[in-house]
């Protein structure tokens, strides 16, 4: 049972009752309540810029799909081997890199400003970010957008898994590029080949404006080309697979995805930069997802950490809990939730919005 919390909160609202089974740390369990949308509910591609940058957020249903290239791709690199992922959990991606007006409105800083190789202006993406930078940013978009209750606690900011990010990539292909295997289309596509290969960047060498180039099939821009991205991984030679992966253990290199103007772009072509990195090819994009833990990361929770918490929720809002101990080691828990006036319909209506 891999329930969404946000769901709790709902089910308050509702006035309903919910039965709730609980297992020792590292159980793969988790407490929590059945959101009222299923992710199944919305349709890959589907846009939301329902926050306060107006940022565009494209949905990225849950799905399996091959990271990696074949041993017979063109260009592919040694740390490409492919692997079997299932994403368990749908998340929204930014429809573009974050750019500097964004990263303004946020930060209140300009770290490209006066740098060789980039362009300055609204629509370009802010480059010249490190992997930290690029976190704090996320966490104080999550912190901003809560605090204007604009956002459900159980749901965050991040930067993307590199699972998440080559999954969105890809759209559904399995091709060199999200368009295919043509490389005389990937100019349509991307800012490529300022100073590797003979691309359009050629002879503009630095990251252009987002949303110039077509979009994949699920509406997703500049995912080839333009400038490397950030992704929440520690970087290793091997591909992670399996459920919701992301490597737990700590490197001294994060990941980057996309290529940047300088070289090329596939859709499998990935590379380990240190955090610490700040280059005029080096941008990032956001996730919006359920920060509960999912796949193997759930399973290494807490549980009874994570279901105090809950708890805590459901009582701040009025309901009551009645523990039953006859299980040892695996308790149930019973919470009988009746509708409080603390829960307001506008928060109703926010946690329908933010379905997982």
């Amino acid at each position: 049972m891999d329930h969404k919390p946000v769901g709790i909160a709902l089910a308050v609202a509702l006035g309903t009752s919910l039965l709730l089974r609980t297992g020792s740390a590292g159980s793969d369990t988790r407490a929590a309540a059945i959101a009222s949308q299923k992710s199944t509910d919305k349709k890959a591609g589907e846009v939301r810029e329902d926050n306060g940058l107006k940022l565009k957020l494209v949905w990225c249903p849950p799905g399996e799909f091959t990271m990696g290239s074949p041993q017979a791709e063109r260009d592919r690199w040694p740390n490409e081997d492919q692997v079997h992922v299932r994403l368990t959990r749908g998340f929204w991606l930014g429809q573009y890199e974050v750019t500097q007006s964004e990263w303004q409105t946020v930060m209140g800083t300009t770290p490209w400003k006066g740098q060789e190789h980039t362009g300055e202006g609204a629509d370009y993406p802010a480059t010249y970010v490190s992997w930290d930078e690029a976190r704090t940013f996320c966490r104080k978009l999550t912190d901003q957008e809560g605090q204007a209750g604009r956002l459900p606690a159980t749901f965050e900011y991040a930067l993307p898994t590199e699972a998440q990010w080559e999954y969105a990539c890809r759209a559904g292909t399995t091709n060199r590029y999200s368009f295919g295997d043509d490389d005389s289309q990937l100019s349509d596509f991307a800012w490529w080949g300022g100073m590797i290969g003979d691309g359009n960047a050629k002879n503009e060498q630095y990251a252009h404006r987002v949303g110039l180039k077509k979009a994949n099939a699920w509406g997703l821009l500049d995912m080839h080309g333009n400038v490397w991205e950030w992704c929440r991984d520690w970087y290793a030679e091997r591909l992670p697979g399996g459920a919701d992966p992301e490597p737990p253990f700590k490197g001294s290199l994060r990941v980057e995805r996309g290529g940047g103007w300088r070289g090329g772009a596939r859709a499998a072509h990935r590379a380990g930069v240190h955090p610490s990195s700040r280059m005029d090819l080096l941008g990032f994009r956001i996730a919006l997802s359920s920060s509960a833990p999912s796949g193997d990361a759930a399973r290494s929770a807490t549980v009874n950490e994570d279901l105090s918490k809950e708890i805590a929720t459901i009582e701040a809002l009025g309901g009551s809990v009645v523990r039953d101990s006859d299980q040892p080691g695996s308790p149930i828990v019973t919470i009988n939730l009746i509708r409080s006036a603390k829960l307001k319909d506008e928060d109703l209506e926010l946690l329908r919005r933010f379905p997982n």
